[in-house]
Formats: structure tokens, C-alpha cells, sequence
């Protein structure tokens, strides 16, 4: 079995009355977990204990196999992290901070350049090198704090939130990041409530409630889990009683809703990928299909039939 880089093993933290936690939850080297959950729900205490940030009151969390405050420079070698809201010294310039951060890291002066030229070109951020950061907009804050978490090249990013305030464009360019780092082996651990940004970059997710794991595991897994079925979403010309009746005869369907020119198709969790079949039946009808996919917000679906099923993992 994979060791994983990342570990909380019942964990919580207690402030005053409140506990989050216990928390559970593995990454693995090449894995893209979301974590999910509405504000409160405990993702940045999650990864506050995960970075040694905060000691956890109980239970055990380990990062690259090690306790991340006992050890916490060993723990977090290779480690790059974006805070949700970056608390950056105003009076610095892009270049200054990235200078700072690649001092020490221990890269030498000519590579810190070589560095910081090319991040910042890769966040977008090239012509405001030499900008103090107190006149940057928010968006542009997000850029730069993922900018400095990518220093040194690191194996795993963990991510609090790198989209809030990024443009639509911005945020665009910062998923082909993501999905780049993690084509050439990176690990992401990426906190988010915007359901649709996970659904997107992650093939994992651990959903969080009231500081609890309510759920953990792939997408796939979750769908099937906390949903009663997946929605294909046809659009096509003519679709008669003929059509309807093929469809609805096909192992897994569960219930067909028609209005003009589209229907929605409701397939078992565990069917498998029944699209292809649903086209044919159309095409070879004679029928014009403009387009057959999955309902788009799956994982928000089942992410609020998690909270009207009310519990936790146990």
C-alpha cells in the first residue's frame, strides 16, 4: 500500500467549546484531493495542523512521514502552500518577497532571478514585478502568493482557497497550473466550497461539515454513495415514444423527465457509462442529437444529500 504524504489520523483541534474533529483523511503522492466544505467547516484548521501551524489537541498528523511541529522543517521540505487570505508586507515588490522567499529556500542569486522571472510570468504577474504589493488588487495577491508556494519546484501543493478573487481568465490559467503540476507527478491537497472548481481539477475529495468528515474518497465513489442517481442530460430534435421506450428498457435507467427538445435521463450510481448506448438509440432513430452529457453539478448534489443525511463518517 502506498505510504501517504499527508496524514490525520482523528485528529482535532479544540478552541475553547469548539473542537474540529476527529479528522481522517490520506493523500497519496500524485493524488488531487479537494477538501470541501462551507465556511467554518474546519479546511483551514485542517490544514493549519497539517502545516504545523497549530499543534492538534489529539490524534496524529504526520506530512512527508513526519510530525509537521516536531519536525517541522523536515516535514515541510518540498512543501508549497497559498494561504486563503495572503498576509503580505505591503511595502515589498513581487520580486522582493519571491527574492525573500528563494533566500530561504537556499537558492543562489542567479536562480532566485531565473525563479521569480518565470513564476511570475506564469501567474500573470511579469509586468507588476517591481509594483508594491499594498497596490495590488486582491486577484492579484492570489497570484502572487501561489507564485512564492511554487519556489524551489515542490512535490506537493496545498492550496486554501487560490481562487477567491481570481478573475474568470485568471482562474482558468490557475486549473492548467494545477493540472500541469500534477501531470508531472505533483500532489495537491486544494480547499474549496465552490464545488465546481473541485470537480474539475480533483479526482478525490474529503468533505467536511460542522468539523466533522461527513465523507472521503474518489468522485466517483462519493456520487454513488450519496446519490440516489446520476442525471444524463440529452438535447436532441424529435425524440417520439419510440425513442423514450428504448431508452427507458435499458439496464440502469430509473426514470426518464421530458420538456422541449431535452430530456434528463436518471441512471443508478453504479451503472456504467451509458451515454454511447442513449446516443445510438437517437441516431440510429433518425433522430438529430445536439448533445448528450452528465448533469454538470454532481458533486454539489451530493454534497448536499450529505447534509440532509446529517452525519459524519463513522
Amino acid at each position: 500500500m502506498t505510504e501517504p504524504v499527508a496524514l490525520l489520523d482523528a485528529a482535532s483541534k479544540r478552541y475553547g467549546r469548539k473542537t474540529i474533529g476527529p479528522l481522517s483523511l490520506a493523500l497519496t503522492r500524485g493524488e488531487v484531493m479537494g477538501l470541501l466544505g462551507p465556511n467554518g467547516s474546519g479546511k483551514t484548521t485542517t490544514i493549519r495542523m497539517l502545516l504545523g501551524l497549530v499543534r492538534a489537541s489529539s490524534g496524529r498528523v504526520l506530512l512527508n512521514g513526519r510530525d509537521p511541529v516536531e519536525e517541522h522543517e523536515r516535514a515541510l521540505r518540498g512543501v508549497g502552500y497559498s494561504p486563503e487570505l495572503p498576509n503580505i508586507q505591503t511595502f515589498l515588490t513581487p520580486n522582493e518577497l519571491l527574492s525573500i522567499v528563494c533566500s530561504e529556500l537556499g537558492l543562489g542569486s542567479h536562480e532566485s532571478l531565473d525563479e521569480s522571472r518565470r513564476l511570475l510570468e506564469a501567474v500573470g504577474l511579469a509586468e507588476y514585478a517591481n509594483t508594491k504589493v499594498g497596490k495590488l488588487s486582491k486577484g492579484m495577491l492570489q497570484r502572487l502568493a501561489l507564485a512564492q508556494a511554487m519556489l524551489g519546484s515542490p512535490s506537493i501543493l496545498i492550496l486554501d482557497e487560490p481562487i477567491i478573487g481570481v478573475d474568470p481568465a485568471g482562474a482558468v490559467h490557475f486549473r492548467e497550473m494545477f493540472r500541469e503540476f500534477a501531470k508531472n507527478g505533483g500532489t495537491i491537497l486544494l480547499s474549496s466550497h465552490i464545488m465546481s472548481e473541485v470537480s474539475a481539477l480533483c479526482n478525490s475529495a474529503t468533505m467536511l461539515h460542522n468539523g466533522r468528515v461527513m465523507f472521503s474518497g474518489s468522485l466517483d465513489e462519493i456520487v454513488r454513495a450519496k446519490l440516489q442517481g446520476k442525471v444524463v442530460v440529452v438535447e436532441a430534435e424529435g425524440l417520439g415514444e419510440k425513442e423514450i421506450g428504448l431508452i427507458r428498457n435499458l439496464e440502469g435507467v430509473q426514470e426518464i423527465k421530458q420538456s422541449t427538445g431535452t430530456i434528463e435521463i436518471v441512471v443508478a450510481p453504479s451503472a456504467t457509462d451509458m451515454r454511447p448506448e442513449i446516443a445510438r438509440i437517437i441516431v440510429n432513430s433518425g433522430r438529430r442529437l445536439h448533445s448528450i452529457k452528465y448533469e454538470d453539478n454532481l458533486l454539489e448534489r451530493a454534497y448536499v444529500a450529505s447534509l440532509a443525511g446529517g452525519g459524519a463518517e463513522s
